[in-house]
């Protein structure tokens, strides 16, 4: 458990996941669940808004969009190149993964996401990607706003910390990165055949998870984001029933929201286990886009948020049970080997 003051922490995260929310309900933004997303980005990782930063961290999803974009466009007639291309790109993103991880899946979300969504006639993804500039700004407007209205004390300021973690281990390991580049290849692979893109973001979920590269840390991390997932969408649809977004006035809208984030942002520092700490923040996080995506007068969000649910719960259980199936051959071919080197000692 935190023994620190996070008081300002709190305040600041769930300002800028409230903020960021109500004005994605009164934005006409594609990606709008970017805002509070990035504002909350800002107001954790840095001490004091820095540019180079804060470019260096959204470039990845912003860089990727516009390849995708841009790869589509001359391959759209040329299915096979276009695969292969991405083949290429999934590899290439995870075989580099151990340098930078979060930046590297932002790079898989963002080059996925328009390379499967520009291949619908009804979709506009050139505005769509311009949209992903304009809501990383305002996210980032909003984050540095906060920053300088409540400055972080001294005792607050632990620097920037860049999430990189020793996976030299891994990164070696260049068969068990072409394994899971393929599984995660043959998702987008159904999802550029099937029209399913109704469940994108439960692919987007999966591909978070396989960044980690690791069999064994995939299976372990995936019932963990059922969960979070699961209990996210419960909660924003729990919200709707007292809030609608455009139908409740701002004020009362943004109380309500402050209302709902605050407890999660106060576990999310001061749970007594790691564990309680990530599952909040990760809370914090899948409640974000139900909200902002589905939370309307209308009251679809019921339907909608339950149905991301089910479409995660359903993708990551599956993907659990391939998992676990090359887990237990490649715990069998290690007992085989182990076998052969104990007759050969005898």
């Amino acid at each position: 458990m935190c023994t620190k003051d996070r008081t300002g922490d709190i305040l600041r995260i769930t300002l800028g996941v409230s903020i960021g929310l109500m004005l994605s309900k009164y934005l006409t933004l594609s990606f709008n669940f970017q805002i509070p997303t990035v504002a909350m980005m800002v107001v954790l990782g840095m001490d004091k808004f820095n540019l180079k930063v804060f470019i260096k961290s959204n470039s990845w999803l912003i860089g990727a969009a516009t390849l995708g974009l841009f790869i589509t466009e001359i391959f759209r007639n040329n299915h096979l190149v276009l695969s292969v291309f991405t083949f290429g790109f999934i590899f290439s993103v995870f075989f580099f993964n151990h340098k930078n991880p979060s930046g590297m899946r932002s790079a898989v979300l963002g080059y996925s996401f328009t390379t499967i969504f520009a291949t619908y006639s009804d979709k506009n993804v050139e505005s769509m990607v311009t949209d992903i500039y304009l809501v990383t700004i305002i996210g980032g407007l909003l984050g540095w706003g906060l920053l300088l209205l409540f400055p972080k004390k001294p005792h607050e300021m632990v620097g920037i910390k860049k999430v990189k973690k020793e996976r030299e281990e891994i990164h070696k390991n260049i068969g068990n990165t072409l394994l899971i580049s393929i599984m995660l290849f043959l998702i987008w692979m159904s999802f550029m055949i099937f029209d399913i893109r109704g469940a994108f973001f439960a692919y987007a979920t999966l591909a978070g998870i396989y960044g980690n590269l690791s069999l064994e840390t995939i299976h372990k991390l995936s019932p963990l984001n059922i969960g979070i997932h699961v209990t996210g969408c419960t909660l924003a649809i729990i919200f709707s029933f007292f809030m609608d977004g455009r139908g409740i006035a701002p004020p009362i809208f943004l109380l309500g929201l402050m209302c709902l984030f605050y407890p999660l942002g106060y576990m999310g520092f001061y749970g007594n286990t790691p564990k309680k700490r990530a599952f909040s923040m990760g809370l914090i996080r899948a409640i974000i886009l139900p909200i902002a995506l589905y939370l309307t007068p209308n009251g679809d969000i019921v339907q909608r948020a339950s149905t991301r649910a089910i479409q995660i719960t359903v993708m990551v259980i599956g993907s659990m049970l391939i998992t676990n199936l090359l887990l237990k051959i490649e715990e069998g071919k290690k007992d085989g080997k182990n076998t052969s080197n104990n007759r050969k000692n005898k």
